[in-house]
Order: structure tokens, then C-alpha cells, then sequence
């Protein structure tokens, strides 16, 4: 009956309103009234919003009210998609949320009951702003180590891991009324290149994805996930051509065809540099169209607008997909079943229902604290005697990346390592902090710490950049070849640093840069409980 209703509408509208359903536009700012524009006259079918749309709970909640209303409004009265990346080491609103530790440190732990929790958690502090979709969770096989922008986002490196996780984290978002997308199709676990900068390759047979990378979408897609986000990658031997996004071989025949996916498929961003530096707005979105993709996401020319006229990209964008179909380059039969997918699945989002927020600082909590573990001990040092000397290995300027202007990515408000000196103090430990000129200096003399020396090695998945983590590396390597058994190493960050440090003696890792992880593991350093005052709760 619903699909019937829906193609009855479809055949009303005009070819302008048909298109601009398809599209998932971000904005700069609080810009309502360019908002209201692609709502009311570009009839555009979602928003990606970011901290950079909103940068409070209730500032979220008036926003999303405010767009739901407009949309309330127009011939296709189905509501929009708002998304978020909201994904544990991605998050919006960090300072009012609880993200957790992240996907890699849930999957160390591998219960999948309390990934559950964790997502249930999340979506329902979403749910309760007004938000409906979770662009998470991010399903990728984080086969590759030195993988840029994966990382701590994925469960980790073993398919059949990530696969049951992935379950996990779909069902539990589906279960409070949100929309689940997972990503980046066919996988971004296995590249060494970020896509927000530049055309990741990944050549592997399809026989080899099928085994691997595909193994968590198929989860996925069986858990019912109702959106799939693509990947601006090239699999060379999946399509010689074409990056996935834009892939009908991968898209059409792989996904659609081969694993039976029948929801919505979503671009990743289409302004990226993957995309950007290869393709025209215009080119890209009709072909990623003609592919099999139903949405196209433009997330990621706006944080350019000193420099870009983003708006005028994006109705370019728009536009030029309409003079597609006008020209006959795109048939109309493409956007009519793309068209049929998006409405299906934005009149099945139901009024938003308000449930009781559940105490995701507590699941939080544990997920980090179950994460947290001591991997080498070789001399006894745990619990730390003190006093003792701590230094961050990374620069403090690198730490500006972590929250920045373009909404995306850990959003955090401090590092994770400034959260971990804050506990220290607040538990009473005798520490002295030492940056690392001074440690550089004491090299330099010959001079041997007095004290017990505790370094700290850190990383987010930071879109476009990352810390300078082979600077942290030999910094670390320098001070075990000068003092040896006196050094321990903390790793806020996944534990692939360690097979550097063979002659390291003591080695604990959080696998999270999340500032529930600072915590846990300031509580195994000392064997004490620790706490901080609460973050500001969500209140409407």
C-alpha cells in the first residue's frame, strides 16, 4: 500500500522536486534562511548537520524542530533525514553526549551486548534532539594499521569481530526508532590514504573482499540496515574505472545484485578530495546516480566558504542533475527508483518518540574500563609507585585538530591526555608533568630521571590531518634507549605502536582517545577509583 501511495506521489511531482529529493545537504553556521531555501524551493531530502550547525542540546533541538516543520510543510510532507556522525570516536555535541570509548575498544572488549548498549545509548541521546539518522556505525575492517582515518572507528581487524558488532550496533539503533547507516561500501579498513585528501586503491579480487571487507555489510544488510554509505575508493579489479561511489559494477551488480541490498544507498561526501580532484560537482553526481547511488551527500564544501561559494555549488549540483535528465544523459527511470527507496524509507521514520535517556555515562564507563588493558608488565611497575614524571609525546599544538571548524570527527573539547593529568590531580597522585623539551634536554646531557617516567603516546582519527605519530614514535624510542626499565608508556590509541618498542618492559593501552578511556586508565595506573566532575546532561 505504501509503495503504491509513493509511486502515485512520485508521478505528481515535477522533474526540480524529484531531483532535490535526492540530495543531503550540509550548511555553514546557524544559516536557516539558505536552510529554508533548500527545504522550500530545492525541496531537498536531508541535512548532514555537525557542531558547527549547533553547538548545544538545545540549540540542536530548536534547529531540527524548526527543519521538520518546513519540511511538514511541502507536497512531499515525509519527513527529512537529518544525520549525524554520531559513531563512538566521531561524535557531535561531545561535551553534552556520551560517546564511549569507541568501536575499537568495544570490540577489544567483544561483548556485543554492551556494544548494544552503547548504541542504544547514543541514539536515544540523539533521538531526544531531534536527530533521526546515525550515520554509524562504521563497519570497516581496519585491516591496514597505518590506516589514516579508520582506525579507532572500526571494531577492529578480524572480519567475523567486526561482523557480529556491526549486527550488534545496527539492531540496537534500529530498536529506538533511528535510521542506522552503515559504512564506507566496500570498505575502508585496507587503505593508507585518507579520502577526505586524496583516491585511496585497494586491489583486492573480489574473492578476497568476499572473505573479508564484505563480511560486516552482509551482517549489516542482514540485521536490516536501511542505508549503506559508499567509499570514494578504487577497487581496480572490481571496476578499472570507476572509485566505488561511482562504480555501477560495484553499486549495481555487487551490492543490489550479489548481496541483495534494497535500501538506500548514500554517497560519502562528494566534495572530498577524492572526489573533488578527480571529478566535476555535476559529473560526479550524475554518475554516481547512473551507478546506483540514491542520495548524493554534499558535506564538505562549506567548511571552504572563505574561500568557495558553496551555496552556489550545491544548486549548481543540483541543477545540473535536472539538466541531466532534461538531456537524456541520466534516463528518468533512474531517479523515479531512486526517488521510490528515499520516500519508502522517510515515511517509515515515525514522530519522534521522546524515551527516557538511558545513563550512557555508566555503559560508557565500563566499556572503557573493560578496554583498558595492561599488555606488558615484564618488571612489575603496576600499580605505579609514586611520585613519578609524566610527558605527552605529541605536541600540544597538534591538539587544535581535535575540535575544529568543520564539525567532523572527535570534536573533543580537550585531549585526552589534559583529561588524564586532570584525574591525576584530582585522585592526589604525586606527579610531576615535564614537556618534552625538557626530557629532550635531559638526553641531550646524559641526565637519568630521579623518578619512575610515564610517557604518553596518543592518536584520533582526525579528518584530513593526524597527529605526527612517527615524531611520538622516536621520542619514545629515544627515552627507552637512554633509561630503559624506568620508562612505561601509556597508549591512548590502538596498541599497533607496540611491536616498535621490543625493548619496552611496561605497556598499557586504552584503545580510545575518549575521555571515559583517560579516566579508565588513570584508575589502572593508580588502582584507585578516579573521577571527574559530569559533563552538562542533556536537558530539553
Amino acid at each position: 500500500m505504501m509503495k503504491h501511495r509513493i509511486r502515485q506521489l512520485i508521478d505528481s511531482l515535477s522533474l526540480e522536486h524529484k531531483v532535490g529529493q535526492l540530495f543531503m545537504l550540509a550548511f555553514a553556521g546557524p544559516d536557516l534562511a539558505y536552510a529554508r531555501q533548500l527545504v522550500e524551493q530545492y525541496q531537498i531530502g536531508g541535512f548532514y548537520l555537525t557542531d558547527d550547525n549547533a553547538a548545544d542540546p538545545q540549540q540542536a533541538a530548536a534547529l531540527n524542530l524548526e527543519l521538520q516543520k518546513l519540511a511538514a510543510l511541502r507536497s512531499v510532507d515525509a519527513p527529512l533525514i537529518l544525520g549525524v556522525d554520531q559513531e563512538g570516536a566521531w561524535s557531535v555535541l561531545t561535551d553534552f553526549t556520551d560517546t564511549g570509548p569507541g568501536n575499537l575498544a568495544l570490540g577489544v572488549v567483544d561483548d556485543v551486548a554492551l556494544t548494544a548498549q552503547q548504541y542504544q545509548s547514543m541514539a536515544l541521546q540523539m533521538q531526544a534532539l531531534g536527530y533521526n539518522t546515525l550515520l554509524a556505525p562504521c563497519v570497516d575492517v581496519n585491516s591496514n594499521p597505518d590506516n589514516p582515518i579508520i582506525g579507532q572507528r572500526s571494531f577492529g581487524a578480524e572480519p567475523a569481530l567486526v561482523s557480529r558488532h556491526s549486527s550488534a550496533a545496527v539492531t540496537a539503533i534500529l530498536q529506538t526508532g533511528m535510521l542506522a547507516c552503515a559504512k564506507h561500501f566496500p570498505g575502508h579498513g585496507d587503505t593508507a590514504t585518507d579520502s577526505h585528501n586524496g583516491l585511496p586503491v585497494v586491489d583486492l579480487a573480489l574473492t578476497e573482499l568476499l572473505d573479508t571487507h564484505l563480511q560486516p555489510f552482509v551482517a549489516a544488510i542482514e540485521a536490516g540496515v536501511p542505508l549503506l554509505m559508499t567509499s570514494h575508493i578504487c577497487y581496480p579489479q572490481l571496476d578499472a574505472e570507476f572509485p566505488a561511489t561511482l562504480s555501477p559494477s560495484i553499486l549495481t551488480g555487487l551490492l543490489r545484485q550479489q548481496l541483495g541490498f534494497d535500501g538506500v544507498i548514500l554517497t560519502d561526501s562528494m566534495n572530498m578530495g577524492a572526489m573533488r580532484r578527480h571529478y566535476g560537482p555535476v559529473e560526479a553526481a550524475v554518475q554516481a546516480l547512473r551507478a546506483g547511488a540514491d542520495m548524493i551527500m554534499l558535506s564538505e564544501e562549506h567548511y571552504e566558504n572563505a574561500v568557495t561559494d558553496y551555496q552556489t555549488l550545491q544548486r549548481q549540483t543540483i541543477e545540473g542533475v535536472i539538466a541531466a535528465v532534461q538531456s537524456g544523459e541520466l534516463a528518468p527511470g533512474v531517479i523515479d527508483a531512486a526517488l521510490q527507496r528515499v520516500l519508502l524509507l522517510r515515511y517509515q521514520l515515525a514522530e519522534p518518540k521522546i524515551r527516557p535517556v538511558p545513563d550512557g555515562a555508566a555503559v560508557a564507563a565500563e566499556a572503557a574500563r573493560r578496554a583498558c588493558r595492561v599488555l606488558r608488565d615484564e618488571a612489575g611497575m603496576l600499580p605505579l609507585q609514586q611520585p613519578f614524571y609524566l610527558a605527552c609525546m605529541a605536541d600540544p599544538a597538534e591538539y587544535t585538530q581535535i575540535r575544529n571548524s568543520r564539525g567532523i570527527g572527535p570534536n573533543d573539547a580537550v585531549p585526552a591526555s589534559s583529561v588524564l593529568q586532570a584525574a591525576l590531580q584530582q585522585a592526589g597522585a604525586q606527579v610531576e608533568v615535564l614537556s618534552w623539551p625538557v626530557l629532550a634536554g635531559w638526553l641531550e646531557r646524559g641526565q637519568r630521571p630521579e623518578l619512575p617516567l610515564l610517557l604518553l603516546s596518543e592518536d584520533y582519527p582526525l579528518p584530513g590531518s593526524r597527529l605526527n605519530l612517527p615524531r611520538q614514535r622516536e621520542r619514545v624510542q629515544q627515552c627507552l634507549q637512554a633509561w630503559g626499565g624506568q620508562v612505561l608508556l601509556l597508549a591512548l590509541r590502538s596498541d599497533t605502536e607496540l611491536s616498535a618498542y621490543p625493548q619496552l618492559q611496561t605497556y598499557l593501552c586504552s584503545y580510545s582517545s575518549r575521555r571515559c578511556s583517560a579516566l579508565a586508565a588513570t584508575a589502572m595506573l593508580l588502582a584507585q577509583p578516579v573521577t571527574l566532575p559530569a559533563e552538562p546532561a542533556i536537558n530539553l
